[in-house]
């Protein structure tokens, strides 16, 4: 009487496991699929000696070549990249929201330079080049809700990576230029957009994943479509 009583629990404890089994397996195959897109998205770094033409991604610090003046410091620099932000909330309109600034125009400036690794140094067309940098960092408040910020690329020792398209100019020399993007950053924010912010996409992906799949076999089960 009693192990009858207990019969719907070991049921329910044999489905569960089965069910646990096959999210498993199923779990295990979509983490090596994701694993190996996610690896192949994002462009190894190459040593500047060993660059041929086409699209690269290298790191390495900044020698100028000529220098500008910044809009808000008036710093003499290579480059800068020139934000105004405006504070917004986030929530329905008349509640109470989150404070946020939010980039409503940005653009970058800069001088051609070099980018320099141990191997060697690579001359830098930095026409249409996006700079997109978190260091040198000045803001001039306009009002209470508008700030004009800049980012200025200096030589200081601060490595950076760059992507580019190398091309070979009219001298014969290799130097990197913008096809289909020139974007520079600093190692940190490099790491931010292409590991962290991947990363934390990833375990969300995969964590709906592993629910609907979850579900999916629960309901099929439960219906005796897997008995």
């Amino acid at each position: 009487m009693i192990l009858k009583s207990f019969y719907p629990f070991f049921i329910f404890v044999l489905s569960f496991l089965e069910v646990l089994f096959f999210l498993l397996i199923g779990g295990m195959i979509l983490f090596k699929l994701f694993k190996n897109k996610i690896k192949n998205d994002v462009l190894d770094i190459s040593e500047i000696k060993t660059l041929s033409k086409g699209l690269v991604n290298i790191k390495g610090k900044i020698k100028p070549i000529n220098y500008i003046e910044s809009p808000i410091s008036e710093r003499e620099c290579i480059g800068y990249n020139y934000s105004n932000l405006s504070l917004s909330y986030d929530g329905r309109r008349g509640a109470k929201g989150v404070k946020r600034w939010r980039i409503y125009r940005t653009k970058s400036v800069s001088s051609d330079f070099y980018l320099q690794d141990k191997t060697g140094q690579i001359k830098v067309n930095a026409k249409n080049i996006s700079i997109q940098i978190n260091v040198n960092r000045s803001e001039k408040k306009l009002s209470r809700t508008l700030v004009d910020v800049e980012s200025l690329l200096l030589e200081d020792g601060t490595e950076y990576i760059l992507i580019g398209t190398v091309n070979v100019d009219k001298n014969g020399d290799m130097e990197i230029v913008k096809e289909k993007e020139l974007i520079i950053m600093d190692v940190a924010f490099y790491k931010f957009v292409n590991v962290e912010i991947p990363s934390m996409k990833k375990k969300i992906r995969l964590f709906i994943i592993f629910l609907l799949l979850g579900l999916f076999i629960f309901v099929l089960h439960n219906f005796g479509l897997l008995k």
